[in-house]
């Protein structure tokens, strides 16, 4: 499972020079020439263990699951992340080959003031080249926290146009309260909850925002967001209101569940809510007012399931 929360916070190139030059500046040496050596060498420490510490706290993008890896993808461009990391192994080798060279340089004689000058000098020019790449390093964090972290469980997507009682359902089954999770391209949240099949965790998504309206009507930003839940999806639970007092036409509501069907190769499951106020029963159809059909429809969901 990918986790955001768990990449560092990237200093800017202002302030990573002034932790580097500052460590530096408080050790001490015998003599001129040691501090010197002393200096560089601190310098160098710094830089290389905090670039490796960054570059190591990035995963595989490219071996990510499919989920997370279109998802980041959409959102920020793998391909630009990888340049970003690239420009601070870049920096790292560089600095790495100044630093090394001034420290030959003191043990050789040259003047040591001289030398430390000039490759703090040079050391200073590679690190604010890379300010942008650091920039963007530390806001990719804040951005990626929109993808939800979610679990390997066996996942089922619910959808179906606003208040058609997808929520309501979601929560019935959970086994705790649905939690809150962001997704990017929408301004609502999707919910998670958890439920039990035969002792079998499953994952239960509710999906406010994505597969509640057309997809054809969409950007292909958001297109491309909503399909990323193929790469989730074991089963979607395709939900209808017969009443319509959602506020949709049942007309709209199936050209809806054509698209999905069109869009996602995994099972589909089709049912009524609010059994309570219909007789409809030409589909599985259940309340989550008075209860029923639930059972029923955890049973078809978990035969889907396993076939799957």
């Amino acid at each position: 499972m990918f986790e955001a929360k768990k990449l560092p916070t990237v200093l800017t190139a202002e302030e990573l020079l002034d932790k580097a030059f500052g460590r530096a500046s408080k050790v001490s040496g015998r003599n001129k020439r040691e501090k010197t050596i002393n200096k560089l060498s601190t310098v160098s420490n710094v830089l290389r263990d905090y670039f490796s510490k960054i570059i190591k706290a990035h995963p595989s993008y490219d071996n990510l699951p499919d989920f997370y890896k279109e998802m980041i993808d959409v959102l920020v461009g793998i391909r630009r992340i990888k340049k970003a990391l690239a420009a601070l192994n870049w920096a790292n080798s560089m600095t790495q080959k100044i630093l090394t060279k001034a420290i030959r340089d003191v043990k050789a004689g040259k003047n040591p003031e001289h030398v430390l000058k000039g490759a703090y000098g040079r050391v200073a020019s590679i690190i604010e080249q890379i300010d942008p790449e650091l920039r963007f390093l530390n806001e990719l964090k804040v951005k990626l926290r929109e993808i939800p972290a979610l679990t390997d469980d066996p996942t089922l997507v619910v959808a179906g146009y606003p208040n058609v009682g997808k929520s309501s359902f979601v929560a019935k089954i959970s086994t705790v309260k649905p939690e809150i999770a962001s997704y990017p391209f929408t301004t609502k949240r999707i919910y998670v909850g958890y439920t039990e099949l035969d002792g079998v965790k499953v994952q239960v998504i509710d999906t406010p925002g994505l597969l509640d309206r057309p997809i054809h009507k969409r950007n292909e930003i958001e297109k491309r967001a909503i399909l990323c839940l193929k790469h989730l999806a074991n089963c979607i639970l395709f939900i209808i209101d017969p009443t319509e007092t959602c506020g949709f036409p049942i007309e709209n509501q199936l050209a809806l569940l054509d698209e999905i069907k069109e869009n996602f190769d995994v099972p589909i499951i089709v049912a009524y809510s609010k059994a309570d106020l219909h007789d409809r029963r030409d589909l599985p159809a259940f309340s989550s007012v008075t209860g029923e059909g639930i059972d029923e429809i955890l049973k078809i969901v978990k035969e889907k399931m396993i076939k799957r």
